[in-house]
């Protein structure tokens, strides 16, 4: 049984106070406030840069999803494709770590992939069509909001191989704020 000087981590049920508190009525008695230890602190150093290199390039918007009917009701719905899916499993899976949710960050972005012709024109492949969705599933396996992402960088390089390479840095402050 636990003591009154004992604090659980989570707490798992209100009292009446903090319910009517919480619906708008005031209480006759101040509620009580249990502060949580579980919740986490900012780091307030700097983050090392997230890096990343895929061996691949990400799925164009235009490939991300497909339209399939609902065997049960009939009706029409977008998803995302399978390897829409796919790929953003594998980038779960490959990212171990997390970066701290309160701070701003930049995106760079670097596709090295064939981008000329034999006969030596630009090959039509649209760069900024592919940035979203590698955004979201990086930034949902680093526990950040993509909100929180304020500047973006690409740079599509000339190659022979195919290959993705993401970089999450934090943002230096500065002293007038910019628009995202």
């Amino acid at each position: 049984m636990a003591t009154p000087d004992q604090h659980r981590s989570r707490p798992t049920r209100i009292s009446a106070a903090d319910f009517h508190a919480l619906a708008g009525r005031k209480s006759t008695s101040k509620p009580k406030v249990n502060h949580r230890k579980w919740t986490a602190k900012p780091d307030l150093e700097p983050q090392a840069p997230f890096r990343i290199r895929l061996p691949f390039l990400p799925p164009s918007v235009n490939k991300l999803f497909s339209t399939v009917r609902d065997p049960a009701t009939g009706v029409l719905k977008r998803v995302l494709s399978q390897k829409a899916r796919r790929i953003r499993r594998l980038i779960t899976a490959l990212i171990d770590r997390e970066m701290n949710p309160a701070l701003i960050y930049e995106l760079h972005l670097d596709i090295h992939m064939p981008c000329f012709t034999k006969k030596g024109s630009v090959r039509k492949v649209d760069l900024t069509n592919r940035v979203k969705f590698i955004e979201d599933c990086v930034c949902g396996a680093l526990g950040i909001d993509d909100s929180h992402i304020f500047r973006v960088v690409m740079n599509k390089h000339d190659s022979d191989t195919e290959l993705t390479v993401i970089e999450i840095r934090e943002r230096e402050q500065q002293s007038d704020r910019e628009a995202a």
